[in-house]
């Protein structure tokens, strides 16, 4: 009976342990979408929302596994969720710079991902308004849009000074196409869009005449060859 009872509760402390981890796992991931905020021009409501979930998870472990040190990082989110309000979709901050590092690029964008992934969440457990998610999700979708634009653009462009013509034109042209494949069009969209076809279509005068002159090379080279001194063996 005695050994019944300890595997009982042997089975109840691992059972918290795997729930506070699982808490702890999640808040980790909230709290690193909390600190991202900062380096993007997101919304007020998206900062109040991640705070407000980082405190529920806090207080899930607590109820699991309680602590003084849990108790104050409760109090700690209560202070500021205070002046934070979940329908406010003013900018934080419209600073931006876009990375120069493909690395930096690539987690900026998968950031992104994860920071529209959470909102879609939290729309679905119905902890965000309708009006509110939209806003916010087009504006995350926006500014995914304008770093991949701005990346490739701006390949295009050190291939272009490269004299990779080639290289440029595929470069503008998954550009475009990554343009196109969005629903929306506002005045960034529109604008680059028509730099974009400038772009191709110089691109594609400056090959027609490269093609040109090494067609007219190479009859020239032909007709030297046809005219040379017959060599006597």
């Amino acid at each position: 009976m005695i050994s019944a009872v300890q595997q009982y509760r042997q089975k109840q402390n691992l059972e918290r342990r795997q729930r506070y981890a699982k808490f702890r796992a999640i808040l980790d991931q909230v709290e690193d979408l909390i600190n991202i905020t900062g380096y993007f021009p997101v919304g007020r409501s998206v900062y109040a929302l991640l705070n407000s979930r980082a405190k529920d998870l806090l207080v899930n472990m607590n109820e699991v596994m309680p602590s003084d040190a849990l108790k104050d990082r409760i109090h700690e989110y209560e202070n500021r969720i205070q002046g934070l309000d979940v329908n406010d979709t003013s900018v934080i901050s419209d600073d931006f710079e876009l990375p120069h590092n493909d690395k930096q690029i690539i987690a900026m964008i998968n950031a992104l991902k994860r920071l529209r992934s959470a909102l879609r969440s939290e729309h679905a457990k119905g902890r965000v308004d309708t009006q509110v998610y939209n806003i916010e999700d087009q504006r995350l979708q926006k500014l995914q849009l304008k770093i991949s634009v701005e990346t490739l653009i701006k390949r295009g462009e050190n291939a272009y000074n490269s004299s990779m013509l080639g290289s440029a034109r595929q470069y503008y042209e998954k550009a475009l196409r990554t343009i196109d494949e969005h629903t929306y069009s506002d005045e960034y969209t529109e604008h680059r869009h028509q730099q974009i076809e400038a772009s191709l279509e110089q691109i594609t005068n400056e090959l027609r005449v490269t093609n040109k002159n090494d067609a007219r090379k190479r009859k020239s080279d032909e007709l030297e060859e046809l005219f040379q001194p017959k060599k006597k063996w």
